[in-house]
């Protein structure tokens, strides 16, 4: 029987025949190649940092220039509005001078067109005789108010005269002149049987009066005043 028995070679030493001077120099060279780099990397991040920067500054630029173009477009237009507190100002007092010229304006075609929509049949008008006492004294400059006998202020008066047919007829017709809106102590100051022989039937004359009071106002210039 053969018995093989391992043999173990120890290891070799390494003899390094190089002088010191040739493995300095690799090293260096190394570290200098490291170096280069590393100044290689800080260049291109510096160059990144001032393109941002740039950039940056570019737009910050264009947006100031723009803000200068719109601020001098600004000053522009506030030379060309500089009228419009002045402008204003004159319209306010316009409106206010109207209101106050107007304020006693009674729109009598309003009156007159309720009246021939609520005259009773039995009653019929011949006159109709009107005052706008509150724009007299407006144009006058009377400050006292125009009062009925029983001290109401009015804006002034209406007279009418006509005819009824009869009493009941006289009593329908104070009756329409109370419900209408602007009219105050509606009144008769004469009923008389008719003598006219040129008609037909018997009928009375008739003489009528009313004031009238704030209702009777148009106010329409007091709207356009408060610019509605």
């Amino acid at each position: 029987m053969t018995t093989l028995t391992p043999t173990r070679l120890a290891a070799l030493p390494r003899v390094n025949l190089l002088p010191p001077e040739i493995a300095a120099a690799a090293k260096l060279r190394r570290l200098k190649a490291m170096l280069a780099l590393l100044v290689v990397g800080a260049l291109v991040v510096v160059g990144l940092l001032f393109f941002l920067a740039s950039s940056q500054a570019s737009s910050a630029q264009s947006d100031l220039t723009q803000a200068q173009a719109e601020n001098a477009s600004l000053q522009k237009q506030t030379v060309e509005y500089a009228e419009v507190p002045e402008v204003q100002s004159e319209l306010a007092t316009a409106r206010a001078n109207l209101e106050t010229a107007m304020t006693p304006e009674i729109r009598w075609s309003f009156f007159l067109n309720d009246l021939s929509l609520t005259i009773p049949k039995t009653t019929r008008v011949a006159t109709m005789t009107a005052v706008n006492d509150a724009a007299a004294a407006q144009m006058t400059g009377l400050l006292t108010p125009t009062t009925t006998s029983m001290g109401t202020p009015t804006m002034g008066s209406i007279e009418f005269t006509g005819a009824a047919l009869n009493y009941d007829a006289v009593v329908a017709w104070l009756q329409s002149l109370a419900k209408e809106p602007g009219y105050s102590e509606p009144k008769v100051t004469s009923v008389a049987p008719s003598d006219d022989e040129a008609t037909q039937g018997h009928f009375f004359k008739m003489e009528s009066g009313v004031s009238l009071d704030g209702g009777a106002a148009s106010n329409r210039y007091l709207q356009i005043a408060n610019g509605e």
